[in-house]
């Protein structure tokens, strides 16, 4: 801010030289800006000693741009019509609230996101700002006011309400289940049966531990397949988009893939599912001040996962 500052020409002598450089006379700007001519005439000497370069032709009673004032006047004007339009912004909306939202992918992509329009209908008066982020650091920042996080419930120094548990079971596109319908036409023939049959998309993620095809496997008692019959990725939502164009078979997250299954782009081969100790949380800072816009998205949140 130091270097700007010292690059800065007097600040005072924009406005006066912005209404002289439209109205054409030192006269006019000075009446328009409520001073004397000659308040207006020193603070045009200023700025051109300022700037080492003259911005005016003089003449008796008018005055004009020269070519280096032309390029100046265009540039200032732009910069002055950025500034009134975030102060008037500011005097227009003098109660609007910001609120901090952090999200992961998966939650943000796939629910939040499709229905953040909803919560701005809802609260016109609160300004949203999102950050999608898988790294837990940002979940704790100080600028952040809610939180949409999965993991075991236990955050020190925030309040937490559990939105939804991890249930967790297969999916796949119509079409990839249809091509595999001999083997589930076999009589006996189960969910292990079906999975050895296709690719398996599983998430590579560090971040939270989320539960892969082993884990689910393991947790259902089902035989585990060859690692080498996978695709691995490390964004969830890419996992369900694969799936979707009929990649293989991916797991999916009840509420996570809930419009994907009601559109019909994904289907559940079998209705078995695991449900772990973990669940997607909202947290709130116990410390924090709950404002209205803070409060307001907590309730709507909460809202909507209690209409299932």
């Amino acid at each position: 801010m130091t270097s700007m500052k010292a690059d800065l020409p007097p600040m005072d002598t924009l406005a006066s030289f912005e209404a002289a450089a439209r109205l054409q006379s030192f006269t006019l700007a000075a009446k328009e800006l409520h001073i004397t001519q000659a308040a207006v005439s020193r603070q045009m000497r200023l700025l051109e000693d300022s700037l080492k370069t003259p911005l005016f032709h003089r003449a008796h009673r008018s005055v004009s741009l020269t070519t280096r004032g032309k390029e100046f006047y265009s540039t200032i004007t732009l910069a002055l019509t950025h500034i009134a339009n975030a102060t008037r912004s500011l005097r227009d909306n003098p109660k609007s609230q910001q609120i901090t939202i952090v999200a992961d992918q998966s939650i943000a992509w796939l629910w939040l996101m499709p229905r953040l329009a909803r919560f701005r209908e809802c609260f016109p008066g609160v300004d949203v700002r999102l950050i999608v982020s898988d790294h837990k650091a940002n979940y704790v920042a100080d600028d952040v006011d809610i939180a949409l996080t999965f993991g075991p419930g236990h955050w020190l120094g925030f309040n937490h309400i559990l939105l939804f548990e991890e249930e967790i079971f297969p999916v796949c596109s119509p079409a990839y289940l249809q091509e595999r319908q001999d083997v589930l036409a076999y009589e006996g023939a189960d969910l292990n049966d079906l999975l050895k049959t296709g690719t398996l998309l599983d998430l590579e993620d560090d971040q939270w531990g989320w539960v892969n095809w082993q884990v689910w496997m393991t947790e259902m008692g089902l035989s585990h397949l060859p690692t080498n019959n996978a695709i691995n990725i490390n964004n969830y939502p890419l996992v369900l988009e694969s799936a979707r164009n009929g990649m293989g078979f991916a797991l999916g997250w009840k509420h996570l893939v809930d419009e994907l299954l009601e559109k019909g782009e994904l289907v559940r081969p079998f209705e078995r599912y695991y449900r772990s100790d973990k669940g997607y949380y909202l947290l709130t800072r116990k410390m924090g001040t709950a404002n209205e816009g803070i409060t307001g998205f907590r309730n709507w949140v909460c809202n909507q996962f209690s209409r299932g």
